[in-house]
């Protein structure tokens, strides 16, 4: 009996699926294009912070150079 229902429970899921394709896809793709934009906005983020460390470190060096 179980495996009647899962089995009907797929068909449903397929028939579904094969009905909603264009919708699926544009929300797929809107769902892509966010993921990118974020990855975008991450890279900018870490690459400034990468940045700003490497202007600290250099900074320091140099007052220690002057020091000595």
């Amino acid at each position: 009996m179980l495996p009647f229902i899962v089995g009907v429970a797929a068909g449903a899921a397929v028939v579904y699926t094969l009905g909603n394709r264009k919708a699926i896809k544009d929300t797929l793709k809107s769902g892509v294009d966010k993921a990118k934009e974020l990855a975008e906005d991450v890279k900018k983020s870490v690459d400034g912070t990468i940045e700003c460390i490497k202007s600290k470190k250099s900074e320091t060096l140099e007052v220690k150079e002057e020091a000595q």
